[in-house]
């Protein structure tokens, strides 16, 4: 198995077998020596360096590679965002963090491509610590080389061309509603990572995390959307070759049929509205490791596909012969790495073998793990398959889904998928028909 149970953090009280090393930077002396003394207490286990400049820090960083730097955005000479693109070139594994005041909202807007996470300033010891401790215990858990190399550089992700287009065109059209905005979103995995990573940084201050795009575009408000999108260049179109275009467009509408058939799965099985709620962007999120080999490494995952085809493997064991890590493990770190909740991570994380999460009942990870392979079943009947949708083999893991109590829901489960399958190919149908 390629991932661990302890991607529940479960480790958090536990003291680090390694030293991890932090850099602190902040123009303010008795802000970084405050830093000093609280930290020397609280954690004893991290060897800490604190700069009071950019251009110490700097410095500091051409003496050796630090896991997490940590700075103020407002500095004279070089700021936050500068120094962060500047280490991003140096150490791209490195994790960056930004501390920043909630009024800067310019300010916090450049941060968004240099800074993995952005936290308000002041900040509290424990939130700090907290952030910086599931960084940490994170690359402890996913300590993979090739993981750090696939990641490092991705500050952003790119959408599809036609996407991309469509939400400028939406945003400035005066009397285009937030629905058609949010229809948008929905349906494309970068957009859906990067709007739910800023709606849920500290710059809007949410008592709980957002996990519906409906309530992140609604949280974040069209004009910051068109300043991220037009202005800061947050959102980027994708302009690769037209076969990995079409590939990420294809991953995009896999990824937005398996997130509302698991919430529909999750629906008939009673779980409540909130809950279901967070299933479409899981579902989405669930192939962001995907999109980010697709972006960076279509070449490889060529290889990938053609060896899946051919030899009759699962995408893990392709991509982990060709990467070293594959797509779940790759979409967690990253996520992890954003600040997204644990509960998100886990589910990305697992969504190909839930099994290594012990349960006894069902949850949101037992909702995406069915519609994804019942979606696959499906697909692969209606592009030739012998015989009816009821008499296909499942490749569900029974064993776990009688561990949950589900195994008699599989038939009931595999109509729900297929509706939503039917229903999005007569939306594809009719969208090609309107362009």
């Amino acid at each position: 198995m390629f991932f661990a149970a302890e991607i529940l953090f479960h480790s958090k009280n536990k003291r680090d077998n390694i030293m991890n090393s932090i850099l602190f930077v902040d123009d303010e002396k008795n802000i970084l020596n405050g830093l000093r003394r609280r930290l020397r207490s609280a954690r004893p286990d991290w060897q800490t360096s604190f700069a009071s400049s950019g251009q110490e820090a700097l410095s500091f960083c051409d003496e050796k590679i630090f896991d997490v730097v940590v700075t103020d955005m407002r500095m004279p000479g070089m700021d936050g965002a500068e120094l962060l693109e500047k280490i991003k070139k140096i150490s791209p594994n490195t994790a960056r963090i930004i501390l920043s005041g909630f009024s800067e909202k310019e300010a916090v807007l450049r941060t968004v491509g240099p800074a993995h996470q952005y936290l308000a300033k002041p900040c509290d010891d424990e939130i700090l610590i907290e952030t910086i401790h599931r960084i940490l215990a994170m690359r402890q858990l996913l300590a993979k080389p090739e993981i750090y190399t696939l990641i490092g550089n991705v500050d952003s992700l790119s959408s599809p061309p036609d996407t991309y287009s469509r939400l400028v065109d939406a945003l400035d059209d005066p009397k285009a509603g937030n629905d058609r905005i949010v229809a948008i979103v929905s349906s494309d995995i970068a957009l859906t990572a990067e709007i739910l990573k800023l709606t849920n940084s500290a710059y809007f201050s949410l008592p709980a995390k957002v996990t519906s795009i409906s309530h992140a575009v609604r949280m974040i408000g069209t004009e910051t959307l068109k300043s991220l999108t037009l202005f800061v260049g947050l959102f980027k179109s994708f302009d690769g070759p037209a076969s990995v275009r079409r590939q990420i467009i294809s991953l995009c509408q896999r990824s937005q049929q398996i997130g509302i058939a698991a919430a529909l799965i999750a629906e008939h099985e009673g779980f409540d509205r909130n809950t279901c709620a967070q299933l479409p962007s899981i579902g989405m999120l669930s192939h962001i490791g995907s999109l980010v080999l697709y972006l960076h490494h279509y070449k490889e995952m060529a290889q990938v596909i053609q060896r899946v085809e051919q030899e009759n493997i699962s995408i893990i064991e392709a991509e982990q012969d060709q990467f070293g890590a594959a797509h779940p493990e790759i979409g967690a770190y990253l996520l992890g790495l954003w600040g997204f909740s644990e509960l998100i991570v886990q589910t990305v994380a697992l969504h190909h073998q839930p099994p290594v999460l012990p349960a006894s009942s069902m949850t949101l990870l037992s909702a995406l793990y069915a519609a994804q392979h019942l979606a696959r079943e499906i697909a692969l009947h209606d592009s030739g398959a012998e015989g009816g949708e009821d008499d296909l083999p499942t490749t569900l893991d029974m064993a776990y889904m009688e561990s949950i109590g589900k195994s008699d829901k599989v038939a009931a489960w595999r109509k729900i998928v297929a509706t939503v399958l039917a229903r999005s190919e007569k939306t594809d149908r009719r969208d090609a028909e309107i362009l």
